[in-house]
């Protein structure tokens, strides 16, 4: 060993783990302050259609092709056009993509060409976090300390494990829930996975969800798999880790001193081994294989919990065989393991030049085993993105690798999942998925973060399909005409905006170009307000969209407006907006009232969502006079659901309230006309905060003001806003008057001058922008902030993403820096 590393081998000896980190920590800090922090920056956009590319265009490490699930048809192409496929410029550096079955199997078996060193991921970690783990080591030393803790997993233990296993899963079904919404992600999945973790680690039981949330801070950064946790959040959550794990291992060394029996768990294992039983001594290597098999045993496990959900709701008749053959389970297992894919790929770096498929690849080339590609490859699985409980060689999937570095827990994973639908059907009827669910930010981790389910007891009666079964079996029934061979319609694209904490819905990525379409009838739904509904003149049948949606509505003289869509948002109805007449408006509502009529022609954008509806057992509704039009649709949604809700509704006058006649009746609702009750009593739903519930509000200025001040004290990101205008800036802010802007992709650089935007300057450069209502309210314009920190003046973003600072609209924003870098 060089003399330096046995200085920092014995400095990283003597000083805790959770120390070094901190240290690293402040140094990444100091370093990003300087010449930044070298992570990429993703900004969720429509996805393009695969055919529109050239090949050489093709980047399958976007996260956002998986969060959308637009991923089938690009390794489709690929498969068939390009298996072994060079991207040369990506975020992550250039990569090979492998994506047919039988490469990569060749690939993953033949460690001595390709190295597991130094990362399995596409990325690198941040500074200082690059930890060691025994799956990104090669033989021997792979070998030696995998050995050390895959006794744990061995037969014998498996059937040890099984009783304990399953008497957890009968605890936490006889706990969920019957006939009423809930998240299935947080009652089942991770609970289930939490205590399985504390169990093979004697980690304490009631801390177990922490086992959980420090493994998706580690292992879903923005530079290593695109995900979007905060660097900063990354470091404290590591060393909280590495404290608690150095707190176990010492505590279970004292107890071997002092003669106590070993225990069968994973720490006890290690210290027993002669290759790891100094492991705490080399505290990074220690930290990154205690975070290998949290991460192993949390994203395999809790993912195929979600996803064999999800698959049975969207291949409705395999769900009834299963019912009608409980027999099936152990096929089932299989299926899911090979549908799923809960982990999307490895990567591997080529340790000398060679010929993969044709292609030739250099000594040092990034080398990347897309198992969901290779697990939907048409030459090895039949119909392959179908779900078949009974598939002949699901077995065969790759959704644990193949080789030396095959996970060493799949049979502990296996085991759960065939235990968790065991007592599933024993109990259950059904398990309807009721909104499309929301997927984590990663091109690695094909995971969940939350999906709303209802249960239905054995031998209950089932209600009628809910929205997202409803969406699915009408999207079924159209697809026989849009499909064709090459393109199965077999896992059906979301009919709901993909959503998050930090995104919410900010992308729409199917329907969102322009339509020329109709008036098909108007009708006047209050005083001053009239509903439109739109339809193709075609024929054709509409995108679907999600409650909380617009589209913006090209009108005379180049004009275009916004409108939220307040109809039924199911596949292939008509559109349906309604619209105020505004006196002091500069034209766009006139034309709508004195103009258009039935037969008139509209062109259309959309639709677009960035007010979109989040699951949540509980709403509070609140709307303000046209601020009803996409609540509307949400209290249709939530009702649909199952969720309990409440609407607060004012208005002028009973007169000026749209959709009256819908509401009235419904005790959930209170109508609140303003010349029979005054102000609205905000403080009635409002005054106590709830963890519970999530409020919505759409309406005039003042009335969001209003909300958004009693809210102050409720949990982060419970408020959601729309508002028609931007909310007036406080000149205070310490906005500049005067600032430059350079655009980091076209090399422009640009002097915003008072009373002149952002969008404007660029525009008058020759910059490629896109805007729409000029007025901050419709996102059309977004960029990303490279550097420099924005003045943010839109209605648009939430108050966690004005404070990352990482996008900006530059049609109302401005800068509170001297210099802003756009990525433009």
């Amino acid at each position: 060993m060089r003399v330096p590393d046995q200085v920092r081998t014995r400095a990283q000896a003597a000083i805790p783990m959770r120390r070094q980190i901190q240290a690293l920590h402040l140094m990444q800090r100091a370093r990003r302050l300087v010449v930044g922090d070298g992570q990429p920056r993703f900004s969720e956009s429509g996805i393009a259609e695969v055919s529109d590319l050239d090949l050489t265009e093709i980047d399958v490490s976007n996260p956002f092709l998986w969060r959308q699930q637009q991923w089938l048809p690009y390794f489709r192409r690929l498969r068939d056009e390009a298996p072994v496929h060079f991207r040369a410029d990506s975020a992550f550096g250039p990569f090979w993509s492998v994506t047919r079955y039988d490469d990569i199997v060749r690939v993953d078996k033949d460690f001595e060409t390709f190295s597991a060193e130094p990362q399995i991921v596409l990325g690198s970690p941040p500074d200082g976090l690059d930890i060691e783990m025994f799956i990104a080591m090669d033989p021997p030393r792979h070998d030696q300390q995998r050995a050390a803790v895959q006794g744990v997993v061995a037969p014998k233990n498996l059937e040890e494990m099984e009783g304990l296993i399953r008497s957890r899963v009968r605890e936490v079904l006889d706990g969920l829930p019957v006939g009423e919404p809930f998240d299935w992600v947080d009652r089942v999945s991770v609970e289930l996975t939490s205590r399985m973790l504390a169990t093979l680690l004697d980690f304490p039981y009631d801390q177990r969800r922490k086992l959980v949330q420090w493994t998706d801070l580690v292992a879903t950064s923005a530079s290593a798999t695109g995900g979007s946790n905060d660097t900063d959040e990354i470091y404290r959550g590591a060393a909280e880790m590495a404290r608690a794990f150095s707190e176990l291992w010492h505590e279970k060394a004292a107890r071997l001193a002092d003669g106590d029996e070993p225990g069968y768990d994973l720490i006890t294992l290690m210290q027993l081994s002669e290759d790891t039983k100094d492991l705490i001594h080399r505290p990074m290597e220690f930290l990154g294989n205690l975070v290998l098999l949290v991460v192993g045993g949390n994203d395999t496990t809790r993912n195929s919990m979600t996803g064999g959900v999800l698959a049975l709701n969207q291949f409705p008749e395999q769900f009834d065989r299963l019912r009608a053959d409980p027999s099936l389970v152990p096929k089932l297992v299989h299926e899911i393991l090979r549908w799923q894919t809960p982990l999307a790929y490895m990567r591997r770096v080529a340790t000398r030049d060679t010929v993969l498929n044709g292609q030739f690849i250099r000594k040092g080339d990034k080398v990347v085993m897309w198992y969901a590609s290779a697990n939907r490859d048409e030459r090895t699985f039949e119909d392959p993105d179908s779900f078949l409980i009974d598939r002949r060689n699901a077995r065969h999937h790759l959704a644990f690798g193949i080789g030396p570095h095959r996970c060493m827990g799949s049979r502990l994973a296996e085991l759960q999942l065939r235990i968790l639908w065991e007592e599933l059907l024993a109990r259950f009827d059904d398990i309807e998925v009721l909104a499309e669910p929301t997927r984590v930010q990663s091109n690695f981790v094909r995971g969940y973060s939350s999906m709303m389910v209802r249960l239905t007891p054995a031998g209950g009666e089932r209600p009628g399909d809910g929205p997202y079964r409803s969406a699915l079996a009408a999207e079924r029934g159209a697809a026989p005409a849009a499909a064709s061979s090459a393109s199965p319609v077999s896992e059906p694209t979301p009919t709901a905006t993909p959503t998050s904490s930090s995104r919410v819905g900010r992308a729409t990525p199917r329907g969102a170009g322009l339509l020329d379409l109709q008036v098909a009838s108007r009708r006047e739904v209050a005083e001053g307000v009239v509903e439109l509904t739109l339809t193709d003149p075609t024929g054709a049948a509409l995108p679907a969209w999600a409650p909380g949606a617009h589209i913006d509505v090209v009108l005379n003289r180049g004009l275009t407006r916004q409108y939220s869509l307040c109809g039924d948002p199911a596949p292939g109805s008509p559109w349906r907006v309604a619209v105020l007449r505004e006196p002091r408006s500069r034209g766009g509502s006139a034309y709508v009232h004195d103009t258009l009529d039935v037969g008139h022609t509209l062109r259309v954008r959309g639709p677009r969502n960035h007010f979109a509806l989040e699951p949540s057992p509980r709403y509070q509704f609140i709307a303000g006079g046209i601020g009803i039009t996409p609540i509307r649709a949400m209290v249709e949604s939530a009702r649909s659901d199952g969720a309990d809700w409440h609407l607060l509704y004012g208005g002028r006058s009973r007169t000026s309230m749209a959709f009256l006649d819908e509401l009235d009746d419904d005790e959930r609702v209170t109508v609140w006309p303003q010349d029979e009750r005054g102000l609205l009593d905000l403080d009635s739903v409002l005054g106590t905060p709830r963890t519970d519930t999530l409020v919505y509000c759409c309406g005039p200025g003042a009335l969001l003001d209003a909300v958004e001040g009693r809210c102050g004290t409720w949990p982060r990101d419970s408020l959601h806003l729309e508002r028609f205008v931007a909310a007036v800036a406080d000149p205070t802010t310490g906005g500049l008057d005067t600032f430059e802007v350079e655009c980091a992709a076209s090399g422009v650089t640009v002097d915003v001058a008072r009373g002149m935007s952002v969008f404007d300057a660029l525009e008058q450069a020759g910059v490629a922008v896109m805007g729409s209502c000029m007025e901050g309210i419709c996102g059309t314009c977004e960029a990303d902030v490279v550097e420099g920190t924005p003045d943010h003046r839109d209605a648009v973003l939430s108050r966690a993403e004005r404070e990352r600072g990482e996008v900006m609209m530059t049609c109302v924003s401005r800068a509170l820096t001297r210099r802003l870098v756009l990525d433009l």
